[in-house]
C-alpha cells in the first residue's frame, strides 16, 4: 500500500465524503433549482399561474417535494421583474409551454414533471458526483414520505416527487 494513502487513512485525513443532505438541504434544492430555471428560461408567468390557483390539481398537499417547487413558482408568478433589460431570459420549452396550457389534467401534471426534471438536473450538473449522490437518496425519501401523503384520486404518481427523481 502507498505510504501517503495508509498515513492519510490512519490520521483521519481520507478523501472528504459529501455532507449529509437533510430536509432544509433538500427544499433549498429543489426551490433553487425551480426559481433560477424559472428566471434563465423567461415563462411568462400567466402561463405558471393556474397551477397555483388549483393548487391541490397539481401539487400533493404537505408533501415535502411539491411545497418546494409550488412556492419557487409562486415567488416566480408574484415577483416582478428586475428593471434590466433581459433580465429574465426566453428560452422556455415550447412544449412545456403547450402542456402547461392544456385544458387535460393529466397533460399539465406531465408537464410540470419535465419542468421539475428539468431544473433540477440542470442543478444536478453542477454538483460534485457525491454531493449528488446524497441530494438523489434524500429526494427518494421525501418522494416516499410525499407518495404516502398523496391521495389515490390524486394521479399515478406526483409530478414533483418524479420529475425531482428522474435519472438523466
Amino acid at each position: 500500500m502507498n505510504r501517503s494513502l495508509l498515513l492519510a487513512i490512519l490520521c483521519g485525513c481520507a478523501a472528504p465524503t459529501a455532507a449529509s443532505v437533510g430536509d432544509a438541504e433538500r427544499s433549498r434544492f429543489l426551490f433553487l433549482a425551480v426559481v433560477e430555471g424559472l428566471w434563465e428560461d423567461g415563462p411568462d408567468p400567466q402561463l405558471l399561474k393556474p397551477l397555483l390557483d388549483a393548487p391541490r390539481d397539481h401539487f400533493v398537499p404537505k408533501c415535502p417535494l411539491c411545497t418546494p417547487v409550488a412556492h419557487a413558482i409562486r415567488i416566480y408568478v408574484d415577483g416582478s421583474d428586475v428593471p434590466v433589460y433581459g433580465a429574465r431570459g426566453n428560452a422556455f420549452p415550447r412544449e412545456l409551454a403547450e402542456g402547461l396550457r392544456s385544458a387535460e389534467r393529466a397533460t399539465r401534471l406531465r408537464a410540470l414533471e419535465g419542468l421539475v426534471a428539468r431544473y433540477t438536473g440542470r442543478r444536478f450538473d453542477r454538483m460534485a458526483p457525491g454531493e449528488r449522490a446524497e441530494m438523489r437518496k434524500y429526494l427518494d425519501v421525501g418522494k416516499q414520505d410525499g407518495m404516502a401523503l398523496m391521495e389515490p384520486e390524486f394521479a399515478a404518481s406526483c409530478p414533483s416527487c418524479s420529475g425531482a427523481t428522474r435519472r438523466r
